[in-house]
């Protein structure tokens, strides 16, 4: 403060505190509906937007986890990213793996088996990209989950504790013309 008084005159020199706590996210979860109404191709692109958003934001550490779940009526794969670098490497050889009916509580079940085995030292929340059509769970679980949404959706089958969110498949595909809406 001084320093800049002495230095410039009029104009002190304020610099935040360095024991301001960072609101950044660590570890999260991606879950890829991977039925057989989800293209793999609407999936990459979804893939690609999310690297995108994670590389321009100050809300996530260079350092983020992030842990990619492929689920149709259970658990097809799980792998886990660091960076952009290794989240750009899956996307090159990403295949979509399923194909079965959707039930979203598989997902919950195996993400909360993790976080009781300690898998997860900051564990944010998931986002589970979805058409929708499949079974909920019940019970809210001890983090935050968000479904994203390809298509209209039927509000009264989404659990109360669930935040949603309307993708629109033209935002995902450059390709998607207003003729095939």
């Amino acid at each position: 403060y001084t320093y800049g008084l002495k230095l410039y005159q009029n104009m002190p020199l304020i610099e935040p505190l360095e024991s301001r706590e960072e609101k950044k996210i660590r570890e999260f979860v991606i879950v890829l509906d991977t039925s057989y109404s989800t293209s793999g191709e609407l999936v990459k692109n979804f893939l690609r937007e999310t690297v995108d958003i994670l590389s321009q934001s100050d809300s996530f550490f260079a350092d983020s986890a992030i842990r990619i779940l492929q689920c149709d009526n259970k658990v097809r794969s799980d792998v886990t990213v660091t960076g952009k670098s290794e989240f750009l490497q899956f996307l090159e050889s990403f295949q979509l793996v399923g194909g079965g009916g959707t039930d979203f509580r598989p997902a919950f079940a195996y993400v909360n088996a993790l976080v009781e085995r300690g898998a997860f030292r900051n564990l944010t929340g998931l986002l589970y990209f979805t058409d929708g059509k499949g079974i909920y769970p019940k019970t809210r679980p001890d983090y935050r989950a968000a479904f994203l949404f390809l298509d209209d959706y039927e509000d009264a089958l989404v659990p109360p504790w669930a935040i949603r969110m309307r993708i629109c498949p033209e935002d995902l595909n450059p390709a998607f013309s207003a003729e095939q809406k």
